[in-house]
């Protein structure tokens, strides 16, 4: 299917780049191959026409040949307007995206381990199941202030909401699990269980002094397992994707699936 956006045909492919380029919003060819089920050097040339056709911004510097880092790719501003349209969206959906040249690179590497995360996750996951990133759900307001980067939905209904959260201080991390817990308890969501809570943590030692310091919480609040599933992962977990790489702070040394 081609379609037309600012007099510029555009194929299949390079739409679902766009839309790609929408939901992570920095990619590398690898990771975005890894995404696509397709080789490396085609997702290379679907990127670099459409930074010909100036909808892709890439960013190569030298000192990333030293650190052994790839390029990589986001959508400049023409190209936010463009996927607004192939999308059929309002403006205020895609409005932070107009300012992703002006992006830290933290915020980069965060978008990286997004997609890492992302990849090794829905690996795992039933069949027909929906995992959106933090820039699809950023307008549904049933969601914590602070959104997750991931939420997945399997068929059956099984939710859950991931933290990426390798690169944050314990206390900010307790934070950030403190609001979730308290947007569970004000009955704003829409359904019948709250999605389990993942925070993916930078190594093992933060993973378990997470759980650790999270069971003493929830044991304090009075709180059964299973009753508000919080479960942990160490960043360094998903560079060989499995599916029992999750934890649970009533049972920390237990490698468990996402959904057991």
């Amino acid at each position: 299917m081609d379609g037309d956006v600012k007099g510029q045909k555009l194929t299949g492919q390079q739409q679902r780049v766009l839309k790609l380029l929408f939901k992570f919003r920095f990619v590398s060819a690898g990771l975005l191959a890894d995404v696509m089920g397709i080789h490396r050097v085609s997702v290379y040339e679907v990127l670099e026409q459409l930074v010909s056709k100036k909808l892709v911004a890439k960013v190569y510097e030298p000192k990333f040949r030293i650190d052994r880092k790839p390029a990589y790719y986001y959508l400049n501003k023409s190209g936010v307007t463009a996927v607004r349209k192939l999308m059929d969206v309002k403006e205020s959906v895609v409005h932070a995206l107009y300012k992703n040249d002006e992006m830290t690179d933290d915020f980069v590497s965060h978008s990286m381990k997004l997609i890492q995360c992302y990849t090794a996750i829905t690996k795992y996951l039933p069949k027909d199941s929906a995992v959106f990133s933090k820039t699809e759900i950023n307008r549904f307001r049933q969601f914590p202030k602070n959104r997750p980067d991931l939420y997945i939905r399997t068929p059956d209904g099984k939710e859950a909401i991931v933290v990426i959260a390798d690169d944050k201080p314990p206390y900010i991390v307790r934070k950030r699990l403190d609001e979730i817990i308290t947007h569970s308890e004000d009955e704003s969501w829409e359904g019948d269980n709250y999605p389990h809570i993942c925070f993916v943590l930078k190594d093992s030692a933060a993973k378990f002094s997470f759980l650790y310091t999270t069971n003493k919480k929830l044991e304090g609040m009075g709180m059964d397992e299973g009753e508000l599933p919080i479960l942990a992962s160490a960043l360094t977990a998903f560079d060989k994707p499995a599916a029992h790489i999750w934890s649970s702070p009533f049972n920390p040394k237990k490698q468990t699936a996402l959904f057991d």
